[in-house]
């Protein structure tokens, strides 16, 4: 029986390990690909990244991305079934997004944050379990829409010379809105898994201070200058805060 058991949780460990892998390799090639569809808007915006200053050739990039995708897909085989799925499921939504979708306003906004929040279920389906991964998945899904139109808004001259719409381009005072909508979701939710005794007190407090505190004086900045230099700060700190959050969900259990 304990050697059951033994084997059981390595077992979970093995495919917890593999899906991690798998998310990080398909992320980044997400990430890659993106980078090769930017390249004009990121001669603009991002001129000192790689693809844009010359260190790394474009075509170098999309060869990099077809091969962590393929790894990325390989792993979920090692996986079960459902991983599989979701892998190829993760990379067409990266490809789609990265040449259509980004460029479909709103829409790549949510791709991007479901994209986001689908990597917290990826553990849950790793081991067949995905009801503890939903209050995470939500977290990140919320935290993320409000920080993608943030960034939307701080790279508002290059999409525009490069006729690629989002909210931004097409009306910033309602990206604003929006973007500040999300902020207040998150911080409405936020008490929620505390108030229904999912997570314990620890949860509460870490998230109140460390996240929900913060976003409120991010929300006040951006709807009293939402030019670029204050957008790219605020998007700066959002990326660093859900770190924060994540960390109160693991005080929380």
């Amino acid at each position: 029986m304990f050697a059951s058991q033994g084997n059981m949780e390595n077992l979970v460990n093995i495919r917890l390990l593999l899906v991690s892998v798998a998310a990080l390799v398909l992320l980044s090639a997400g990430n890659a690909i993106n980078d090769y569809c930017d390249y004009n808007i990121d001669r603009i915006n991002r001129p000192r990244r790689p693809l844009p200053s010359g260190r790394i050739r474009r075509t170098d990039a999309l060869i990099f991305a077809i091969i962590l995708t393929v790894i990325g897909i390989w792993l979920g085989t090692l996986i079960n079934r459902n991983a599989i799925g979701f892998a190829i499921l993760v990379s067409i939504a990266l490809v789609s997004y990265a040449f259509w979708l980004k460029r479909t306003p709103f829409v790549g906004n949510l791709v991007v944050s479901g994209l986001t929040g689908l990597t917290f279920i990826a553990g849950g389906v790793a081991i067949d379990s995905v009801q503890g991964t939903l209050i995470p998945a939500i977290f990140a899904f919320l935290f993320t829409t409000a920080r993608e139109i943030v960034k939307d808004l701080e790279d508002t001259e290059g999409d525009l010379k490069n006729n690629a719409k989002t909210l931004a381009t097409l009306n910033p005072r309602i990206a604003v809105r929006t973007a500040i909508g999300f902020m207040a979701s998150v911080i409405l939710f936020s008490p929620i898994p505390y108030l229904f005794g999912w997570y314990s007190w620890h949860y509460l407090i870490a998230v109140l201070i460390g996240v929900d505190l913060v976003l409120i004086g991010l929300a006040i900045r951006l709807c009293q200058d939402a030019s670029r230099e204050s957008c790219a700060s605020i998007q700066r700190w959002m990326k660093w805060d859900i770190f924060v959050g994540l960390g109160a969900i693991y005080l929380g259990f």
